[in-house]
């Protein structure tokens, strides 16, 4: 049984800068890289990492960069044979400025990403044990046809579905995303998402109308950040501290977080493993520059929590 990954592929292009410059000024560079991005790619690339089989389902350009773009997947054994090739427009691209204090600002060219169309071919739900949408398949174009038609087809075969948000998501389908969130068994979100999907609730309140689902509430788990994390459903809560680092560059923490979080999920493990877990695979990429080269093997991972966590 395989987990299925739906959402972008993107080649990076990564700098650190000393300060964001005002608009038309002339700012250099500290340092550049290429690598392989986008929050389907890092997903599936860090779970094949952590020893998960994945499909990653995707749209990519016929250009070089496509090559960048799937490397860090296909070099991780990742399953690439759902992906397909544009004829006409470019791969994915994000130009990803790192400031002094390790925060990343995206700049976005979603290209072919968009055009995704049917992959049943290629992705057969009797197959799946798991389907994770990262947040901008659901956002525009044929790509958010398909995935909604992955996530019937997923619905129908009773397999538990994920969604890892992004604001473009929010900003623009927030009614899309509350008609599918009682179908999700889990619910990925960052504190900004969390706050733009409910803007007229306080933080406190919102864990309260995931008790009111019906089915059962999906797991809601918030990514802190250098805070950690923490996990909600009904009224049950539990806050994980993250592990203490130096970060460097926080780009794909996030989805070095979600993969390590439903890793452990599918291995039946507790709420504090699951955490503990994710907090440090998303730590540990956050200790090197890049997002797909950067992320972590399992005995990376567990070599790491031993260090901080002797038994």
């Amino acid at each position: 049984m395989t987990i299925l990954v739906v959402g972008d592929v993107n080649a990076d292009v990564s700098a650190t800068v000393g300060h964001f410059p005002f608009e038309g000024d002339d700012s250099s560079i500290n340092t550049l890289q290429w690598g392989s991005g986008g929050s389907a790619a890092n997903v599936a690339t860090a779970l094949a990492l952590l020893g998960q089989p994945v499909q990653l389902v995707a749209r990519v350009g016929t250009d070089p960069a496509s090559q960048i773009a799937l490397r860090a997947a296909r070099t991780a054994g990742v399953d690439c044979t759902a992906i397909q090739h544009d004829q006409d427009q470019a791969t994915g691209l994000c130009f990803v400025a790192i400031s002094p204090h390790s925060e990343r600002t995206f700049f976005s060219f979603r290209g072919a990403n968009s055009a995704l169309t049917d992959v049943s071919e290629y992705a057969l739900p009797n197959e799946w044990s798991w389907l994770h949408i990262a947040g901008h398949a659901l956002i525009e174009g044929q790509q958010q046809n398909t995935t909604w038609h992955l996530i019937e087809q997923a619905q129908r075969h009773h397999v538990p579905i994920s969604l890892d948000l992004c604001l473009p998501l929010v900003h623009t389908r927030a009614n899309d995303i509350h008609r599918l969130i009682p179908q999700l068994q889990i619910l990925f979100a960052n504190k900004p998402e969390l706050l733009a999907l409910f803007p007229d609730m306080s933080e406190e309140l919102i864990p309260a109308i995931f008790s009111e689902t019906e089915p059962p509430p999906p797991l809601l788990v918030l990514k802190l950040g250098a805070s950690g994390c923490k996990i909600m459903s009904g009224q049950k809560q539990l806050t994980s501290s993250a592990i203490p680092i130096k970060a460097i560059d926080s780009t794909g923490c996030g989805d070095a977080f979600v993969a390590g979080f439903l890793d452990r999920y599918l291995n039946h493990c507790t709420w504090h493993n699951c955490a503990l877990y994710a907090n440090a695979v998303g730590a540990l990429t956050a200790m090197c520059y890049g997002s797909g080269e950067a992320l972590p093997s399992s005995l990376q991972v567990y070599t790491f929590i031993d260090t901080h966590y002797p038994p």
